[in-house]
């Protein structure tokens, strides 16, 4: 039996490109909003940010729970690296290294979990990214990382129901970053093809100590994912509400289904200020 096109919810996605709910709720709601004052059925709201708590700020706050009531799924991808705050390393200066020097803390992250859930309806609402995954050198010689982070970030979190994980490497590819860690004499180290199996069969190990699944993000080397899987979509929703399941294709790796990002171009800023950071970042 075929299902009804028009009875096929979409998927909104605020963003990719930029962290819509802590910087630019209101438009968050406007974009929302155009589409449903036209008449569009929208399966599933996908918000992607490393501030949970902007969730819990109105107006954000009261209109997420109206979405809800209204049969709109929520659903977060959440980015917890474990550098929120961290210093790491030397530079050229002789200051501290921060990575993400405006981003919250993770326990802050982690302790804002429980009230997001409750907001979501249900932890498997959340797919947490302790993405990316960096090493360095800084001026002195001495190598940073924050691959350390990932098993106690997951040991805080699994037990909160939240079964889903995702990660990915900060590459040698945007010549953006290169120069901006050059100016701080820092030294990219991504991981040779060694150790991306090595990585690989860790991170296997974690899977199975916690109960959860861990995915690569666009990992060259290792297994295609989906951050925005339809079916799972399908799944959660209440009413199990159809959605298209066809592959953007976006990326080779890149297994995630139809969505629309709302976040509009170009990029708005964003001002965690992270220092990895390949979009338009607030440098």
């Amino acid at each position: 039996m075929t299902t009804n096109n028009q009875n096929i919810g979409i998927v909104l996605s605020a963003s990719r490109m930029t962290d819509m709910p802590k910087f630019y709720p209101n438009e968050l709601i406007e974009e929302v909003e155009k589409r449903r004052s036209k008449g569009q059925l929208i399966h599933t709201l996908v918000m992607w940010t490393k501030h949970p708590k902007s969730l819990l700020v109105d107006p954000l706050y009261s209109y997420l729970k109206a979405l809800r009531n209204d049969g709109i799924q929520l659903y977060l991808q959440l980015t917890i690296t474990g550098m929120g705050q961290q210093q790491m390393g030397i530079d050229s200066g002789g200051n501290p290294i921060v990575m993400e020097p405006c981003a919250p803390k993770w326990e802050d992250s982690v302790a804002a979990l429980p009230e997001i859930i409750d907001l979501l309806g249900n932890p498997l609402r959340i797919r947490l990214r302790v993405d990316p995954i960096i090493r360095f050198k800084d001026t002195t010689g001495a190598v940073y990382s924050n691959a350390d982070c990932m098993p106690k970030i997951i040991a805080a979190t699994s037990p909160l129901g939240i079964k889903t994980y995702s990660f990915s490497f900060v590459e040698s590819v945007y010549t953006k970053v290169i120069q901006r860690f050059s100016k701080i004499g820092a030294t990219l180290m991504p991981p040779t093809d060694t150790e991306r199996a090595d990585f690989k069969a860790w991170i296997d190990q974690l899977s199975r100590q916690y109960g959860v699944g861990i995915f690569s993000c666009s990992v060259p080397g290792l297994p295609k994912s989906a951050c925005i899987d339809g079916a799972l979509l399908e799944q959660l929703h209440d009413s199990h509400m159809p959605v298209s399941k066809k592959q953007q294709n976006h990326r080779e790796l890149c297994g995630c289904t139809d969505s629309i990002d709302i976040g509009g171009w170009p990029p708005k800023k964003c001002y965690t200020g992270c220092q990895y950071c390949y979009a338009r970042s607030s440098y």
